[in-house]
Parts: C-alpha cells; structure tokens; sequence
C-alpha cells in the first residue's frame, strides 16, 4: 500500500505510527481486561462494587489515552505537522471524561453506559476529522473510516440503551474496544510500512 503520505506536511503522519500502534496496543488490552472484570469479578461481586471497579478501569483508560494523545500534540507542534490542534482537542476531551470518570465512584449503570457512550461517540468523531484530513490517502481514510463507524455506532447504541444491567454494558465495550484496536494497530502498520518505504527515496 503506497500513497506517498510523505509528500506533504499533511501526509507525515507516518511518522505518527508508534502513537496508533500504542493507542491500538492499549485498547485490546482494555478489552481483556474489562471482559475479566465484566464477567468474572461480575459472578461473585455486587453490581455497586462492579460499577466502581469498572468506572475506574474505564476512566484509566481513557486518561492514558489522553496523555499519549498529548504526547502525539506536542510531537506534532515541535516536527510542524498539521494535526497538533486535533490531536490536543482529542487530549483534552479524554483527559476531562477520564478524570471525571475516575473520581466519581456514585455510577449506575445508566451513567456507566452514557460515560461508555460518550467516550466511544468522542473516540469515533475525532477519528472522522482525522479520515477527512487523510481523504486523498484513500487506503488508510477507509481504516480510519471503519473505526469511526464502529465508534460512533456502538456509543449511540450505549446512549439508547442505557438501562441494560453493568455486565451487558462491559460485555459490549470490551467487544467494542477489540475490534476498535484491532483496526488501530492496522493502521499503525500500514502507516509503519509507508514510513519504511519513505526511508529509501529520503536518502
């Protein structure tokens, strides 16, 4: 896959490759997690307990997201690149969502399938803005594209559904954030790749 990503300052978001490969790397691992907690600590635990244990697993994962979103900003201010605005604003949502959702142990399932809702309609939306950014590099545009639709459509589902019990809920984020990641380090390779192929017309 070749689109010559590097032919412009837009394009030199291959250089970003270690940033989605480690967003996607922590999402399969939030996933795993959450289906142990989901599943396993759900059979002998009360659903009060579960909630808080699942809110603070959520909420850690989404503040480590925000400071490797951060880290991206600052990497792209400093090489001049044209997504440090974007990438912040993503930093700053999931910084604000995760500290609140880490410090607020009164959850119900209601408010743990909105605060679900919320970070995947944010998740999906920010990665649109990125796709359209990225829309004359059809291939990794489509990536992005099938991520935000998987996003977007499973946060609007937790938004409307928000009386299924805690289990159901983590059951469905941990699925979510599987495939979530899965596409992410998908595109971190395709990225990687194109960085690789970038190397040898550079010198």
């Amino acid at each position: 896959m070749t689109s010559k990503l590097s032919s412009d300052p837009m394009g030199r978001i291959d250089m970003f490759w270690w940033a989605f490969g480690i967003r996607g790397g922590f999402a399969v691992l939030f996933a795993g997690m959450l289906a142990f907690s989901g599943n396993l600590l759900g059979s002998f635990l009360f659903d009060p307990v579960m909630l808080v244990l699942l809110s603070i697993l959520l909420g850690f994962y989404v503040f480590a997201n925000a400071v490797l979103l951060g880290v991206s900003a600052g990497f792209a201010w400093q090489h001049r690149f044209g997504l440090g605005w974007l990438l912040a604003g993503e930093s700053c949502f999931a910084f604000l969502l995760g500290a609140y959702i880490s410090f607020s142990l009164l959850i119900t399932s209601r408010s743990f399938a909105l605060l679900a809702g919320l970070h995947a309609v944010s998740t999906g939306c920010f990665q649109i803005v990125l796709a359209l950014k990225l829309h004359r590099y059809k291939p990794f545009g489509r990536l992005l594209s099938i991520s935000a639709l998987i996003a977007v459509s499973v946060g609007a589902a937790f938004l409307m559904h928000q009386a299924e019990p805690p289990r159901l809920i983590s059951f469905w984020l941990s699925g979510f954030e599987l495939i979530y990641g899965v596409v992410v380090i998908a595109f971190a390779w395709a990225l990687h790749r194109e960085a690789q192929q970038a190397q040898p017309e550079a010198l």
